[in-house]
């Protein structure tokens, strides 16, 4: 039952995609730094191409 009157929408495939990825790389780097590390972003291969 919905507190509100509004009608749900399902944000789709890629917006829990999105979510999940990004849950999936927060804890990486939790663990990461609780082990003395930091992440540094690496350039693709499509980036360093162009």
């Amino acid at each position: 039952m919905w507190t509100t009157a509004g009608l749900y929408a399902d944000p789709g495939i890629d917006y829990y995609e999105q979510k999940y990825h990004e849950h999936l790389l927060n804890a990486l780097r939790k663990k990461a730094q609780s082990l003395g590390f930091e992440l540094i972003a690496q350039s693709t291969a499509t980036e360093s191409a162009s």
